[in-house]
């Protein structure tokens, strides 16, 4: 390569790095903008024994007996950690921590995970909550 063409490479290499790496810098940025963590809207639990109200002001919620715990359900039948509730971009959803921690919804045991609707009755041990998100 003689020094004339080098020359015009180092010229054009000196322009356009700085003008690639500002159009990547900003792709970047409008990806970050378009993606948008879910709403938690207005989601709570509802204790069906005396009506009191857990706000869901996080996008995990732990619930157990232990008090780290972010909603302490202090019964026998409750584990220090028990179970989990997740706002997901696909809706809210509760996880059972551990196999020997029972949970259901609306009756039906929890496997995995179980994705919650407006008035779902979620069985935690022996407490009843229903989950409203309005």
């Amino acid at each position: 390569m003689d020094s004339a063409l080098l020359q015009f490479v180092l010229d054009i290499a000196h322009y356009a790095l700085p003008i690639l790496a500002g159009a990547v810098l900003i792709l970047c940025f409008t990806a970050l903008l378009r993606r948008q963590p879910p709403s938690l809207g207005r989601a709570e639990l509802v204790s069906t024994e005396d009506g009191e109200v857990f706000p869901l002001t996080t996008r995990e919620t732990a619930i157990g007996s232990h008090k780290s715990c972010d909603l302490v359900l202090d019964h026998a039948s409750v584990s220090r950690l028990h179970a989990v509730v997740v706002c997901s971009k696909n809706g809210w959803f509760i996880s059972a921590v551990g196999k020997e921690n029972p949970v259901s919804v609306n009756e039906v045991p929890v496997e995995k995970r179980a994705y919650l609707q407006t008035g779902d009755q979620i069985a935690v041990g022996d407490v009843t909550l229903q989950f409203n998100n309005r």
